[in-house]
């Protein structure tokens, strides 16, 4: 057998482990949240509109109709959700890159004062988005508002890249679908009124997948393409470091449908760009803290994080012990910490990886966490009516996936988006799953699912033909 098509049936395997545990895992989230008949009504609304990429992926409703219900229903959906938090004041994430952007436009550079470590961190953060938010901030303002409409253009972007990538798997269709599903999934619908990086992410995944995927056409890469890659590639390097690899990866398991020459020459125009990103954070560190430091001083944080007594992947308070280390001390520190108990519980450490896997894939309540920490925070029926909406939309996502993926086989010769999602599974098995790993970790690959489910709609059998890529 193709090695490529004996992939898809262990990741659907996966998934259908994961489909069980989302389904067992309801008791207990229920207890945390409630259910309401609402609740019930408004997953049932859901699922109906979900269900228009049945004939979206089938070819019907292309053209004018398809933009205004794509754009319609991203930004009336994305609009509901500010209506919803409007007023409201944070913690987390969303109030520290808010912190950093004040701190540069008010020329103090990227630092965020922890109180908890009484620790000024200079590093600690990646600075792109902050920077991102920061220019936004310069001409519009920082505020919801702006949050709000910088997440809902990203968004958009995302949705017509995914349409795009759909045409380079051999249908069109498939991609407008992928992008359906992507405008009104509920997790980044209710993300879009914070100050939150996950958006930016995607987007520059999808941009780095896109232009490996081009890269493969007769002709040869051009600087173009080799400027999009650069400028992504070093983008995600400084807005997710945890994914710093993925774009190395993906070329990996792209090589058979690219080709070494194709990819060589795409490298080689991409890397001064990506340097050209690197080179001033990297050259700051240095001044900072006389030492190279590439990404930032999150890792040896991010692995405690991930490995301790306590840990459940996702962010946690320090120890005491930490308190008031510089920041280099404190990761070289903490990292320290992290590996003796793996040495020391190796058992322990084996269950909570698996823990943490099962735990990121089978949940999707990562926005009622957020809801219950704003101030005023919603009602209990609020989140007793959105707790259906997220976990079942989760469910119905992967029971597609395990489902439907055996299809993919359909999908033109090289099989791509089998070999992405292979890419995708050894990025986080070896370098996300062994540090902090929550669910807004595995978000850079859902759009990739929805790419999947789109691609199972296709009937009958061998309807998917190559085509011409867009």
């Amino acid at each position: 057998m193709n090695p490529v098509h004996s992939a898809m049936p262990r990741i659907r395997i996966a998934f259908a482990l994961f489909l069980v545990h989302a389904i067992v895992t309801i008791p207990w989230a229920v207890a945390n949240w409630g259910i309401s008949a609402a609740g019930i009504f408004i997953l049932a609304a859901w699922l109906s509109l979900a269900a228009l990429a049945v004939p979206l992926a089938r070819g019907e409703y292309a053209g004018r109709p398809y933009w205004f219900l794509l754009v319609g229903s991203l930004i009336c959906s994305r609009l509901t959700a500010f209506l919803m938090v409007d007023g409201a004041t944070l913690v987390g994430d969303p109030e520290i890159y808010e912190s950093l952007a004040h701190s540069l436009l008010s020329g103090h550079g990227l630092i965020f004062h922890d109180a908890l470590t009484d620790v000024d961190f200079r590093a600690l953060y990646p600075p792109v988005y902050p920077l991102f938010l920061a220019g936004l901030g310069s001409i519009f303002g920082l505020g919801p508002c702006t949050y709000w409409v910088s997440n809902v253009v990203i968004d958009l972007a995302s949705a017509l890249i995914l349409i795009r990538l759909g045409a380079r798997f051999g249908s069109l269709a498939v991609g407008r679908a992928a992008a359906w599903l992507f405008a009104i999934w509920p997790a980044f619908v209710f993300a879009a009124p914070f100050a939150q990086k996950e958006g930016l992410v995607a987007l520059e995944v999808l941009t780095i997948t896109l232009v490996l995927l081009r890269a493969g056409q007769d002709r040869p890469p051009g600087w173009r393409d080799g400027t999009l890659l650069g400028l992504a590639s070093g983008g995600l390097m400084l807005t997710q470091p945890g994914l710093a690899l993925l774009p190395a990866i993906l070329g990996l398991v792209l090589l058979p449908a690219v080709g070494w020459r194709s990819l060589r020459a795409l490298l080689l125009k991409a890397l001064p760009f990506a340097l050209l990103l690197l080179a001033p954070w990297w050259i700051r560190n240095f001044f900072l803290f006389g030492s190279f430091v590439p990404l930032t001083t999150t890792g040896g944080l991010g692995l405690w994080v991930g490995n301790n007594p306590n840990a459940t992947g996702n962010w946690m308070p320090v120890p005491d012990a930490y308190r008031r280390m510089p920041e280099i001390m404190m990761s070289a520190r903490a990292a320290q910490d992290a590996l003796t108990w793996i040495w020391d519980y190796p058992l322990d450490f084996v269950k909570l990886t698996f823990f943490k896997l099962f735990h990121a894939f089978g949940i999707e309540q990562f926005t009622l966490g957020r809801f219950g920490l704003m101030t005023p925070k919603p009602s209990s029926a609020t989140l007793a009516g959105l707790f259906p909406l997220l976990q079942g939309s989760l469910i119905a996502l992967f029971a597609g996936v395990a489902l439907l993926g055996g299809r993919l086989s359909l999908i033109d010769r090289e099989n791509r988006l089998i070999l992405i999602l292979c890419g995708c599974a050894a990025q986080i098995l070896l370098f996300s799953l062994p540090f902090e790993f929550g669910e807004r970790h595995r978000w850079f690959l859902m759009p990739f699912l929805f790419l999947v489910v789109a691609a199972g709609f296709i009937r009958p059998p061998g309807a998917i033909r190559s085509t011409t890529p867009a």
